[in-house]
């Protein structure tokens, strides 16, 4: 994974959870969100709850879920991808919401 400083992987975690909760407001999904100290925690309602937090030491952007934990790193021109596949964070959340809720899901982030 591409290494960011500090200000560049804060600058794009903002950047990205400012434009996941916009995503997820359009989705069309009954959610509910709150985004603080660089977590956005995402409850679905009669469904689980997952947590996006910036994990600074790594450089990277985690996704809490109720089986696991997804690690993402960012990558020029690709965004934050899965470490463990070729899905890009937007992708793989997608994929997620419409497994929990039944309907397909697309969630449109990256640039």
């Amino acid at each position: 994974m591409y290494e960011l400083s500090e200000a560049e992987f804060h600058r794009e975690v903002d950047r990205i959870l400012d434009r996941l909760e916009h995503a997820l407001d359009d989705c069309g999904l009954d959610i509910d969100m709150e985004q603080d100290n660089g977590h956005l925690q995402i409850h679905l309602n009669d469904g689980p709850r997952l947590v996006l937090g910036r994990q600074p030491a790594s450089r990277e952007l985690w996704l809490a879920t109720p089986e696991t934990t997804l690690h993402f790193g960012f990558e020029p021109g690709q965004g934050w991808q899965h470490d463990g596949g070729d899905e890009s964070l937007g992708e793989l959340l997608g994929r997620l919401l419409s497994e929990f809720s039944g309907e397909d899901i697309e969630l449109q982030v990256e640039d």
